[in-house]
């Protein structure tokens, strides 16, 4: 059938992407969730069948169980620790599941996600003082992620997810354009600069022409995200008494030094991480981040952070285990176009995190995509594929 796990995409994608309380519509918010838990239900009664797991469901499982067991050890809140548990499991389930018929899976993933940003432009033209009014700019009320600088995430991915479908269609390369100019326009609208300008590197690495160019973008990307990350969020305000940081960053590239005061939120959440650098706090809402972090921001405003925060160095080892799984299953068929610029498309996303503390179900989304899109590439019989 293809109705039945298309429905449960789109409600996946709905609830994963959008703030429904945006729309002071609990009912809907309610009823969206319920079809995410009675679909995790009816997926996880079929893959169950099978009797089997892979060594990357367990790892994502194990992920999950430990975040869950810290979370109830340091006594957190554990509601949305399950809601998150359950949807990122409803995704890896879909995927899983319906590996042979990946065409299917794009494109219903690709539908949803358009829906998605159509919607959210619509609520930002309906409701302009949370754009043109700087006062309101910084509060929730946003459709898509609550918050301005959590749209970036959404964006990238459903970008990415719709390049996978243009090989079936010339129609999805229609809407890939026309997505690209309603992602483009919503983020100018609102000023996530970090965000349109990965979006927009992103965009240009699409039209880049040879394998080798591709290739050499996607290293050196990536080598700017682990240098940044590691010499950079680490050191928290140290970087303000590293005189070559202080000229390349204010003088060069005429930026503020502490990020929009990010740095601040670094070396808090580094102070915290370092009370339980192994085991971590267990998932963390608002209330346990303004209680616990000597900074004005929720959050640590970095996804690496966060997960030390919430795990610790075992919970991050977990994460590159799961990383590593993935680049190595992609690695033969890294000679593709398409999945070059998916690869790409998950190393932009790792870069805009440096800035902002991504959720698990986004985050997981873009890795999951990268794996079962090699089925792609396979027949039944795990025999390749040439494809144009």
């Amino acid at each position: 059938m293809t109705f039945v796990p298309a429905v449960m995409i789109f409600f996946l994608v709905v609830n994963t992407t959008l703030s429904l309380s945006a729309l002071e519509m609990q009912l809907l918010s309610y009823a969206v969730l319920a079809m995410v838990i009675a679909s995790f239900l009816v997926m996880l009664t079929l893959v169950m069948r099978d009797k089997e797991i892979t060594s990357l469901g367990f790892m994502y499982f194990l992920f999950r169980f430990f975040l869950f067991a810290m979370t109830v050890v340091n006594v957190n809140d554990i509601k949305n620790d399950v809601y998150n548990s359950i949807a990122i499991g409803l995704m890896l389930l879909l995927m899983r599941y319906y590996r042979n018929r990946m065409s299917m899976v794009l494109k219903s993933f690709t539908i949803a996600f358009t829906v998605c940003m159509w919607l959210n432009l619509l609520h930002l033209v309906t409701h302009p003082l949370l754009w043109l009014v700087e006062d309101y700019k910084d509060g929730t009320g946003y459709l898509l992620g609550d918050n301005y600088n959590q749209m970036g995430c959404r964006m990238i991915v459903a970008l990415a997810v719709n390049l996978m479908t243009i090989r079936y269609s010339r129609i999805w390369l229609f809407n890939f354009i026309a997505m690209a100019i309603v992602v483009i326009a919503s983020l100018a609208m609102v000023g996530s600069m970090t965000a349109l300008s990965m979006v927009s590197v992103f965009l240009l690495f699409c039209l880049l022409p040879t394998a080798k160019l591709r290739k050499v973008c996607i290293y050196g990307l990536f080598t700017i995200f682990v240098l940044f990350q590691v010499f950079v969020v680490f050191n928290g305000r140290g970087l303000e008494d590293n005189e070559l940081a202080v000229y390349i960053v204010e003088d060069v590239l005429k930026k503020d030094l502490t990020f929009t005061h990010r740095t601040y939120m670094w070396e808090s959440a580094v102070d915290v991480i370092e009370q339980s650098p192994i085991w971590g706090w267990g998932f963390a809402d608002n209330d346990w981040y303004k209680s616990n972090m000597a900074s004005f921001g929720i959050g640590p405003h970095n996804f690496i952070l966060a997960i030390l925060i919430h795990g610790g160095i075992f919970l991050l080892s977990v994460y590159f285990i799961i990383c590593g799984k993935v680049v190595k299953a992609i690695h033969p068929f890294m000679e593709d176009k398409r999945m070059q610029q998916l690869v790409f498309s998950v190393v932009c996303l790792w870069v805009m995190s440096l800035m902002e503390m991504y959720p698990y179900s986004i985050m997981f989304f873009s890795l999951s995509l990268l794996y079962y899109s090699r089925y792609l590439y396979e027949d039944e019989d795990g025999r390749r594929l040439i494809l144009d």
